[in-house]
């Protein structure tokens, strides 16, 4: 599929999003619309580096290219980061890792020149082709870990908010929220389009 291509199936998606939100039939947001809400928190938080877990083939890093001066993106399926690196080559800020995020989050956030960082966390088990670990959805544990460097963090972004507790291995909605408002008290946590939104507060 060519970009232009691309920006057109984008656009349809995401009109389709804001059909189905008014007509309160509203389930799982296009990916394009998913890029919005990002790009929505990152404005407000005023972010300017991007750390994804989940790259999958990097559409969601790609269209992120053009907002952050850093981004970091990992994924655990080899040929999957292979292909996203692949797909992501021009992008000379973009840096794909293949690897455990657990391993790979702390790694990045000691670096003393990531800062003001958003990030972007959907490197759960979806099945097909997409890798698992010991864990189906590593958020709680990520939440943890990245709460050791919330100095550097604006904002956290947690996708597919319905399937928690609902997919086998995921943990329920309540123990991600209480996680959440355990390791980052004082920022501003909402559930909005599918994602649950850990924003730090001005």
């Amino acid at each position: 599929m060519n970009k232009p291509e691309r920006h057109i199936q984008a656009f349809i998606g995401h009109f389709l999003d804001l059909y189905k939100i008014a007509s309160f039939n509203f389930i799982n947001p296009h990916s394009y619309t998913k890029f919005r809400q990002i790009k929505s928190i990152k404005e407000k938080t005023r972010s300017t580096v991007f750390i994804e877990t989940g790259t999958y083939r990097g559409v969601t890093t790609k269209r992120c290219s053009s907002l952050f001066e850093k981004i970091y993106t990992v994924e655990l399926d080899e040929n999957l980061a292979l292909e996203a690196a692949a797909y992501l080559a021009d992008e000379k800020h973009v840096k794909v890792i293949q690897g455990d995020a657990l391993e790979a989050l702390p790694k990045i956030l000691e670096d003393d020149s990531v800062n003001n960082v958003l990030i972007f966390l959907d490197g759960h088990f979806s099945g097909g082709e997409t890798a698992c670990s010991n864990l189906p959805e590593p958020a709680i544990e990520e939440l943890k870990i990245i709460s050791k460097y919330s100095k550097k963090v604006k904002g956290i972004v947690i996708d597919d908010f319905r399937l928690f507790g609902t997919e086998h291995g995921f943990p329920t909605k309540s123990e991600l929220i209480k996680a959440a408002e355990s390791y980052f008290d004082g920022y501003e946590i909402i559930v909005h389009l599918d994602q649950l939104i850990i924003a730090k507060s001005k």
